[in-house]
């Protein structure tokens, strides 16, 4: 039964981020810009509780600031929060695109792995560049598909599992 539930709420929850995918993107932002926010007053903590003259606690002090700062701005902000985040993604994506390239072109041998590389590599560069050019596009898209789409699955097995699974036999 509790397999069941999980999967019904699983369901739901992917239902919910398919069909509302920017309420579930400023909700998430706003999740990830709580999280900074207590990081940095975690690392301020920490740098006030260091020994005198330690160079970390100087270092804890200024990261923790920064990220206090960049967690307040991600509270009021949320949608810049998520812009910004699907860019370094975006970003991330094509230095990644490149280097499968790369590799492809110059490292590997010859054959059907080197050009489905090449092509995966060429995948993240155009889809890398469309988040890039289209952020809070790429943003729904992300939560959309990775969220959504997951929980839906998950939701589905864990359904499948919950019947499938032998019941308690009665003493």
């Amino acid at each position: 039964m509790p397999y069941i539930v999980r999967g019904v709420l699983a369901l739901l929850l992917g239902i919910i981020v398919l069909f509302w995918p920017g309420l579930t993107v400023e909700v998430v932002a706003i999740l990830f810009a709580v999280f900074i926010l207590m990081n940095g007053l975690l690392l301020v903590g920490l740098s006030l509780v260091s020994p005198t003259g330690e160079s970390f606690g100087t270092a804890f002090l200024i990261l923790g600031i920064l990220l206090v700062i960049g967690g307040v701005f991600g509270v009021i902000n949320p949608i810049m929060t998520a812009i910004t985040l699907t860019i370094l993604i975006a970003i991330l994506a094509i230095i990644s695109g490149f280097s499968d390239i790369w590799v492809a072109l110059t490292v590997m041998g010859s054959g059907g792995v080197r050009l489905l590389l090449g092509l995966s590599g060429a995948l993240s560069v155009i889809l890398g560049a469309i988040f890039f050019i289209f952020p809070l596009l790429g943003a729904v898209i992300l939560v959309a598909v990775y969220i959504g789409i997951f929980a839906i699955a998950i939701g589905i097995l864990s359904i499948v599992q919950g019947i499938m699974m032998p019941k308690p036999q009665a003493a």
